[in-house]
């Protein structure tokens, strides 16, 4: 019998079996799927600090100690399965913790210390109830691999996810989804899945390269969905309109200038975009943005936090967007059905130059702000 792994799984236990501390710390990995476990006791933590690996899967759990945090060897946590309704601050101290499978319970929201887990790769929170996705997760530098599936009440995945440097992975499909981001990291990221988000009523350009195979179903909109979405979640938004499709697009509220480049000029910047550019600048040289935070007003610290909404659209710039921006909104030409691609610029020059050297592949659609 190898007693670095226990194979417990399937046996009916109503609690943890005490016989584990006669195993001491010899035994690294424990599997207790599908039981019926209500709760962990404490010894367990104080006792089984040396595991790197354990599941509870399947089980009766409704929430999980703060005692956790002794578990400091482990490196795989699966609580996939239960009826957890909230984690605890302190799993933020699993500083090993390399993956964290918390699908198929009644979350609402994730701690903001999951920032802390340096070494998390797999993060699977699907089939929750998450109202958000905390911008704290997109400072996990090692994540590569979200899964935020079948989380109904979803309308946002922060820029700050699609940006993330080692992203490979992220799928939110059957959510709620309002808008996606108008950035991602194209570097790393090579599969997005966010299909059978109903609400959705455009879809960034950047985004396109992972869209082209479904492109049937990209029109689907569900009236009774999109109402649902406004009534039940505090989200800030704006409306254009296009003829040439079936719903008003959605955009985020945080963009509070959209302008088109054939009816305006180039106008100045605002001061307040100038300076959210500025700040982000410097903290992306200096690697931190609570230098900053005693010199900014809570109302812009708060929007410098949550990061810019886009990065210009034209490849030769790399200027952020805050809340200025000139919209483009197109179709591809060799498409018949009028699927509605969104692309944000800096500046009407910008706008301008991507659309005289993509003319022959997209088309213009003529929009106006609701």
């Amino acid at each position: 019998m190898n007693c670095e792994i226990l194979h417990w799984s399937y046996r009916d236990f109503r609690l943890i079996p005490e016989e584990l501390r006669s195993f001491g710390a010899q035994v690294l990995e424990v599997y207790l799927k599908e039981n019926f476990i209500p709760s962990i006791p404490q010894w367990f933590f104080e006792q089984m600090t040396h595991l790197r690996f354990l599941s509870l899967a399947g089980n009766l759990l409704v929430d999980i100690p703060e005692q956790i945090s002794l578990l400091i060897h482990l490196e795989v946590l699966d609580l996939s399965q239960n009826s957890i309704s909230l984690l605890p601050n302190t799993i933020g101290c699993l500083h090993n913790l390399t993956t964290l499978r918390i699908n198929e319970n009644k979350l609402t929201h994730l701690p903001q210390e999951i920032e802390k887990l340096n070494k998390l790769e797999i993060l699977d929170a699907s089939n929750n109830c998450l109202l958000e996705i905390p911008i704290e997760l997109g400072l996990c530098k090692t994540l590569r691999e979200i899964t935020l599936n079948d989380n109904y009440h979803l309308i946002r995945i922060p820029t700050k996810i699609f940006t993330m440097p080692p992203l490979v992975f992220l799928s939110a499909e059957r959510c709620n989804l309002l808008s996606l981001p108008f950035a991602a990291n194209s570097t790393s990221l090579e599969i997005v899945r966010v299909f059978k988000n109903h609400s959705l009523t455009h879809y960034p350009l950047v985004l396109e390269k992972f869209m082209q195979p479904n492109y049937d179903i990209l029109n689907a909109v569900e009236l009774k969905r999109l109402t649902i979405s406004r009534t039940s979640n505090n989200f800030s938004y704006r409306q254009i309109n296009c003829d040439l499709l079936p719903r008003p697009l959605i955009f985020p509220g945080e963009l509070t200038t959209v302008l088109d480049r054939r009816r305006s000029g180039q106008i100045p910047n605002s001061l307040n975009e100038i300076c959210l550019r500025s700040c982000n600048g410097y903290a992306k040289i200096n690697c931190s943005l609570c230098l900053l935070r005693p010199f900014l007003p809570a109302d812009m610290w708060l929007r410098l936090r949550q990061g810019p909404v886009a990065i210009c659209g034209s490849p030769p710039c790399s200027k952020t967007i805050f809340s200025e921006c000139f919209l483009g909104l197109v179709k591809r030409r060799n498409h018949a059905r009028p699927v509605g691609f969104t692309i944000l610029f800096c500046s009407k020059l910008c706008a301008d130059l991507w659309f005289q050297y993509n003319c022959d592949v997209y088309e213009e659609l003529y929009w106006v702000a609701i």
